[in-house]
């Protein structure tokens, strides 16, 4: 015999549905952009990655923060990882802080990590982060312009 039938080994429909289990996804972290034309007055929060190309006075809290060339930020930042490559006036709380060489920063930096570039301009204080409380230690440390 050349054909023979044999019983289906398939699941059927009502097991399938009981061995789905909808298991939430970990979305990665999205990236929002902010381009060279806004100007945003108020605070910004997001818990993926900003990219800033214009102007935004308020607070922002982020994941990873970038500031191109041109922007001007007046605020508090809290975040994991700052780069500036642009002005910023204000206060940076963050884990990790790159100032590039096109960077103008007017405030106060308290870090875990400092890169400053050559040719970057600080003006300002420097503290270090307490990882346990969020907060600087009493110690902090003027720098002038590089």
């Amino acid at each position: 015999m050349m054909f023979q039938t044999s019983k289906s080994t398939a699941p059927s429909i009502e097991s399938e549905k009981s061995e789905k289990v909808d298991t939430p996804r970990k979305q990665p972290p999205q990236q929002s952009i902010i381009s060279s034309d806004l100007t945003i007055k108020g605070d910004l929060v997001c818990t993926g990655d900003l990219q800033i190309d214009g102007r935004v006075d308020g607070d922002i809290t982020c994941r990873t923060l970038t500031l191109g060339a041109e922007p001007v930020i007046n605020s508090k930042v809290k975040a994991e990882t700052v780069r500036i490559c642009g002005s910023f006036s204000g206060e940076i709380r963050a884990k990790k802080v790159i100032l590039t060489s096109t960077a103008k920063v007017k405030g106060d930096i308290y870090q875990e990590s400092l890169e400053l570039e050559r040719g970057a301009s600080f003006e300002g204080f420097v503290g270090r982060l307490d990882t346990e409380k969020g907060s600087q230690e009493t110690k902090v440390t003027a720098l002038k312009s590089a």
